[in-house]
């Protein structure tokens, strides 16, 4: 053996280490879930798809590079806590907890593992983040401007059904997001001149008879505002409202899509496919604390025209020209 081929050998078995480091595979890194709903609930499967839709586009691969543990409360507000015990006890890299008050009950049993959130109402107010620029702590995500929204779609409401001067408005006590929203609803329909009545939905069994009940109280129309009720029950709500034969404005396009008939609010399953990009740059090494929460850029307008005929209403021009998808 000459001299080169002697050092191209003995550089190829130092290579060799190095190689075979490269070829062991990643730690598959764990990444908890805590959803309100059911592995039933049409809505939990779509944003849990379009997590992994997102994921998928930063190049994770779902058994090899990560896998994701869901804790299911089948809609019981109470055993939320429990379950957040389960999921921190069970060390994940990470924990998915979509709205505020499943991330709050994430943060108050860890200060240490990452908490993402998808569809927080009001993250500073609701004490997940210092600010919106700077989380501080271990918590970041995206916002879904719900309550920013709820005043426009009463506004379209308004203009979609200029007679309406009494707004029910379904809401969910035991939810802050939800509450959220019901007051900045009031606080636009002041301003408005529209009367409101706030409709409480605390458990399935109150859909029927608080929707029935509100529509005999004299409403013109319905706002219902979104919640963990609302996202397993959507399509209870809008067989309810529906009839009582008043129109109304939902938070969802995914309610529109059941025969709502109408719906004006962010695009939910592009919330939870941006979501990955935050895990991604988490389980790559970032603190939360850094990494400003975002906003949606993705609006709908959704106009259920099916329903408007079999309710018997004659929509707007103008309305059918913004939406950005008629059902017909």
């Amino acid at each position: 053996m000459n001299r080169r081929d002697a050092v191209l050998v003995l550089g190829a078995l130092a290579a060799l280490p190095m190689a075979t480091r490269a070829q062991q595979p990643t730690r598959v890194r764990r990444i908890g879930w805590l959803e309100f709903g059911s592995e039933a609930t049409p809505a939990a499967k779509v944003f849990v798809a379009a997590f992994r839709t997102g994921m998928a586009e930063l190049k994770w691969v779902e058994g090899r590079d990560y896998a994701i543990d869901v804790r299911y409360a089948n809609g019981n507000l109470q055993a939320i806590a429990g379950l957040a015990d389960e999921l921190v006890a069970s060390r994940p890299d990470l924990v998915i907890a979509p709205g505020d008050s499943s991330a709050r009950v994430v943060m108050q049993k860890t200060k240490t593992i990452p908490i993402v959130f998808a569809i927080s109402v009001d993250p500073v107010g609701n004490g997940l983040v210092e600010s919106l620029s700077r989380p501080g702590g271990n918590v970041t995500g995206m916002t879904n401007q719900l309550r920013e929204l709820g005043p426009k779609r009463l506004q379209l409401l308004k203009q979609t059904f200029p007679r309406v001067a009494h707004v029910g408005v379904p809401y969910e006590p035991n939810d802050i997001s939800s509450t959220d929203q019901a007051k900045a609803v009031e606080a636009a329909a002041k301003t408005l001149g529209i009367r409101t009545t706030l409709i409480e939905l605390r458990q399935v069994a109150d859909i029927e008879p608080a929707l029935a009940r509100g529509a005999s109280q004299g409403i013109d129309a319905f706002l219902p505002v979104a919640g963990p009720l609302g996202v397993i029950q959507g399509n209870a709500i809008v067989d309810n409202i529906n009839r009582s034969k008043l129109p109304a404005v939902y938070t969802s396009a995914r309610l529109a899509d059941v025969g709502g008939l109408m719906s004006y609010g962010p695009d939910i399953p592009d919330n939870f496919r941006r979501a990955a990009g935050f895990v991604d740059k988490i389980l790559k090494g970032a603190n939360p604390a850094d990494l400003p929460t975002q906003q949606p850029t993705k609006f709908e307008l959704v106009v259920n025209m099916k329903t408007a005929k079999a309710m018997g209403f004659t929509m707007p021009q103008s309305v059918l020209l913004r939406a950005e998808r008629v059902i017909e």
